[in-house]
């Protein structure tokens, strides 16, 4: 696939396609390593790009007037996920432009890319969900946890869990339980032999690792079990020597007081919204 580089305004370009060259994927990497704590998902997706389908889209916008200036970087599946990490600057809305070319359903962005898209997506773009999000982290170990990684035996309570998260969560999110039992993604507390609680890895570079899907059973809730299954996780990630790297809906007030309890640190905001176009 061939880069295609775009100058709608004589102040920025558009590249869009591959790196033109490995000085600008060592660019990009190291504009996107100092700022790791919001660009999980690109950093993942620049690791596989020698891998990747064809119908993903790197997407940067540079400043014409110094050559080495990124303004924003985003990394797209068409009618799939994009992870946007804009610099805050008036040039922001044409890589916003382009991205909403591509269809993306849903974005993931800073508070910033949230107000941005919110005044380029226009009539042709509807927000059908949208949900404003800390980041958090923790280096702490806990002692004395208990918990472990699923197993096999534990699907039918792990499709139970995910039934049950869509609907809590208005979301039509599927897993392949094999693969991520497989992979070691998915950590369980059980109570008298049942599964009360649930959290899940999600993205892991070399500094961080993500946690989410963070889920009690109704019948068990507010009994200190999502504690329990998430210091256990967050022990493996720390003795691995990275950050757990969690991101809790700002509303959810009783999750992020817990996380807190914990040892979290809030760090920043992010945004993450579901669009559909007419």
């Amino acid at each position: 696939m061939k880069n295609k580089i775009e100058q709608a305004n004589p102040d920025v370009k558009i590249i869009r396609g591959f790196f033109t060259s490995q000085n600008e994927c060592q660019l990009i990497s190291q504009w996107l390593d100092a700022r790791f704590y919001h660009s999980l998902g690109i950093t993942v997706f620049l690791d596989r790009t020698q891998v990747i389908d064809t119908q993903w889209q790197l997407l940067r916008l540079y400043d014409s007037n110094q050559p080495n200036e990124l303004l924003g970087v985003a990394a797209i599946l068409a009618r799939g996920t994009c992870f946007w990490l804009p610099e805050e600057s008036s040039s922001a809305g044409l890589l916003c432009s382009e991205i909403l070319k591509l269809q993306p359903l849903r974005i993931v962005t800073t508070s910033f890319g949230r107000d941005v898209l919110r005044s380029v997506a226009g009539h042709q773009v509807s927000i059908l969900r949208q949900y404003d999000q800390w980041i958090m982290v923790c280096t702490r170990r806990f002692p004395q946890t208990s918990g472990r990684l699923a197993i096999t035996s534990d699907i039918p309570r792990l499709i139970e869990y995910q039934h049950l998260y869509n609907q809590e969560r208005s979301v039509d999110e599927r897993s392949d339980w094999d693969v991520l039992i497989q992979q070691a993604k998915v950590v369980v507390y059980e109570v008298e032999g049942q599964i009360v609680s649930i959290v899940r890895f999600g993205i892991e570079t070399h500094r961080l690792v993500s946690l989410g899907g963070t889920y009690t059973f109704p019948a068990y809730r507010r009994q200190g079990y999502a504690e329990c299954v998430v210091a256990f996780a967050v022990n493996q990630i720390v003795e691995s020597g990275r950050t757990a790297h969690l991101v809790a809906d700002i509303d959810n007030t009783s999750a992020i007081e817990l996380y807190r309890q914990m040892g979290f640190e809030c760090i920043g905001s992010s945004y993450v919204g579901y669009l559909e176009y007419s």
